[in-house]
């Protein structure tokens, strides 16, 4: 019956057999050189205590015999065995074997010689069965249960020895029919107890042999593993100094940083004043945006590239593109961050988008901008509801003014005059310059009356104050237009033209007025 298998490192099995012993000869050779230490010491007892014993024998053989060529034929067959058992103790006695093969036939060869000799000293002695019968049974239990059994052909010895001396016995020694039954008894239970001792052994030692040697492969790897760990935390702490991108290693669990890089040190904390315990969490401009990255994190595996704005030590913003990598790390699920500062970039959008929608002399919203504004604002409008209030302002006869004092004074002009009208509104009015001496006005929560009030205020704080030049006071008068306050609108355009036609009126009508679009 085999034994349950365990793996062998060319991808075959460890198979034992119903003799105890391995199937395949090559692990068997391997078990006996790597158990030599244990086997060793036992093939040289039985080689030098057994040869010993026999060879002691031969005071008894000369008391029997006498100096006959009988007694001499032993005592020289005792010293082959004396020499066939001193090289058995010389190889056992070495720290390793080298020719497993050899060593096996040796010992079995030795152990044939002493059951042979035995039967020719029983032969030689005659007498009765009962005496030497003791002397057998002791030699079978001996070869089974003492000899370690290398070879198979070991464990067939018990039986080939009971069958030769039964022979024996019936041939020449004296014996009565009492005895026969007994000795049937006694030699079958010997050979069956000694085979079955010396297989239980036989499995025993080497089940434990492929126990001791899957441990010791398990603390091997457990090693191997516990290095590898030493070695990547290693390379990850040289890859963590010497990248210049910040690099920051976080436990996924509560944002515990484990490790962070010079790099992270001058973008997060350019003072040195960051403390041992350091949590992620303390360094989102927006706490709550760790954990949206989190989640995506952990539903597509990996992030690239994600506009986050941080914070330093300092809590000045810093604006950084974000790449996320979930990792195990010393047993702990982390994350680990890289990071590429985009301040300066998103700085130069800031004033790109706000160069785009500013007029370059007044400071104020150009077209673009204040196209952008009315398109918000209709957004926000209830569905159905009444739309923004826009008020359209021309300066009346500026062309006069430039003409007169020059361009660079109308420019004077239109700078002080935006800074009175911004003085004027209210928080939310969006003020716009839409070319040359048109300005606009969205006021997105006033009705007519309101924004009548409002304009005719403006116009009169207008044509009242002086406006001082480089050319001198110059005054100014404005025409007004205002529209899309008590009804539903479509479109900017729609708007601006109901806004233009009413400011159209104001100019028709004498100017320096304000006039309210009516369908």
């Amino acid at each position: 019956m085999a034994s349950p298998s365990s793996p062998l490192e060319h991808g075959s099995e460890w198979r034992i057999g119903a003799d105890g012993l391995f199937v395949d000869a090559a692990q068997e050779e391997m078990f006996i050189r790597a158990e030599w230490e244990s086997l060793g010491p036992r093939v040289r007892q039985i080689g030098l205590y057994g040869a010993l014993a026999f060879l002691t024998a031969t005071f008894t053989d000369l008391a029997v015999l006498g100096a006959t060529w009988v007694y001499w034929s032993l005592l020289l067959a005792r010293f082959g065995v004396l020499g066939w058992g001193l090289t058995l103790a010389r190889l056992g006695k070495a720290r390793r074997v080298d020719n497993v093969r050899r060593v096996a036939a040796l010992l079995l060869g030795f152990e044939l010689s002493i059951l042979v000799l035995f039967l020719l000293v029983v032969l030689s002695y005659g007498g009765s069965a009962d005496y030497h019968s003791i002397t057998a049974l002791a030699l079978i239990f001996a070869g089974y249960a003492y000899v370690p059994i290398l070879r198979r052909e070991a464990l067939w010895l018990g039986g080939l020895f009971t069958a030769l001396f039964a022979v024996v016995v019936w041939t020449t020694l004296h014996f009565d029919a009492k005895y026969v039954s007994i000795a049937v008894v006694l030699f079958g239970f010997a050979n069956v107890a000694g085979w079955q001792i010396a297989v239980s052994l036989s499995r025993s030692m080497r089940l434990a042999w492929l126990d001791r040697r899957r441990l010791q492969h398990e603390a091997l790897a457990a090693k191997e593993a516990r290095r590898q760990a030493e070695q990547s935390e290693n390379n990850l702490e040289r890859l963590f100094d010497a990248t210049p991108m910040p690099l920051v290693l976080a436990r996924l669990a509560d944002g515990r940083v484990l490790r962070f890089n010079a790099a992270v040190k001058t973008l997060i904390d350019p003072g040195n004043r960051l403390s041992d315990a350091i949590f992620t969490t303390d360094f989102y401009a927006d706490p709550a945006q760790r954990a949206l990255l989190l989640a995506r994190l952990q539903t597509q595996g990996a992030l690239r590239q994600v506009e986050v704005r941080l914070k330093t030590v300092e809590g000045q913003p810093v604006e950084v593109l974000v790449s996320m990598q979930q990792v195990r790390f010393a047993g702990e699920d982390c994350v680990i961050t890289g990071m590429v500062e985009i301040s300066a970039q998103k700085n130069l959008e800031h004033q790109l988008r706000a160069l785009a929608y500013t007029d370059p002399l007044t400071g104020l919203q150009n077209r673009r901008g204040f196209f952008a504004a009315v398109e918000h604002a209709m957004r926000e409008a209830p569905a159905g509801g009444l739309g923004p209030c826009v008020m359209l302002i021309d300066l009346d006869h500026f062309k006069q003014i430039n003409d007169r004092y020059g361009h660079p004074v109308g420019d004077e002009v239109l700078v002080e005059f935006a800074q009175v009208v911004l003085a004027l509104l209210r928080d939310g009015d969006v003020f716009a310059r839409l070319g040359g001496e048109e300005f606009c006005i969205l006021l997105p929560h006033a009705r007519s009356a309101q924004a009548l009030e409002i304009a005719e205020r403006m116009r009169e704080f207008v044509a009242a104050h002086p406006f001082q030049t480089s050319a001198g006071v110059v005054r100014l008068s404005l025409s007004l237009g205002i529209a899309g306050c008590d009804a539903p609108i479509q479109s900017i355009d729609s708007v601006l033209s109901m806004a233009d036609q009413a400011m159209y009126r104001a100019k028709q009508c004498g100017r320096n007025r304000s006039e309210m679009y009516c369908a």
